[in-house]
């Protein structure tokens, strides 16, 4: 049998990036509820710039980066939300844009959706539709975030409660 990586563990370089003040709100209570090692993007006050910053680190602290270089050092961009007319929809086509030009599989994570019914939050659907690779909704916070740590590739230690499948017996058990 011939192996293609000497990598026990892969982790995926996963981006959040926050849809308005309810996706802010998300990255803040994922991050309180221990979602580590991942990024979090802002649009910076240039065009082609974003500002970021670790989950864990102070908002206050960012780095900025431009966007077509932090697209080409993600995996996956995970755009967050819950309130569709909150959605900045520039941002969210430019990031779209970049990721796509690099090859980075473009997600949304939407949250107790809201807003249908205005224009703004049908635009923003629209959007959401035509700039990403898949589209997931869930009800609560802690549904979004544990989807997060599967697609970055979970977590190496078990977690109380939690059930896991072994990587090659398919056994499952409560750890």
């Amino acid at each position: 049998m011939t192996h293609l990586t000497s990598r026990a563990y892969y982790k995926a370089r996963i981006l959040l990036v926050p849809l308005g003040l309810s996706g802010a709100a998300l990255v803040s209570s994922m991050s309180d509820a221990g979602l580590r090692e991942v990024l979090v993007a802002a649009p910076a006050s240039h065009p082609d710039g974003v500002l970021l910053r670790g989950i864990d680190e102070p908002e206050a602290q960012p780095t900025t980066e431009t966007v077509s270089d932090l697209a080409a050092s993600t995996d996956m961009m995970v755009f967050l939300g819950s309130r569709l007319e909150e959605i900045p929809d520039g941002f969210v086509e430019a990031m779209a844009t970049a990721g796509r030009n690099q090859g980075t599989l473009l997600a949304g994570v939407l949250v107790g959706l809201g807003g249908w019914n205005s224009e703004p939050g049908s635009t923003s659907m629209r959007v959401l539709r035509r700039e990403l690779d898949m589209l997931v909704t869930v009800r609560k916070t802690d549904l979004a975030r544990d989807f997060i740590e599967v697609l970055k590739g979970g977590t190496r230690e078990a977690i109380p409660g939690k059930l896991f499948q072994h990587p090659t017996t398919g056994a499952s058990h409560v750890h």
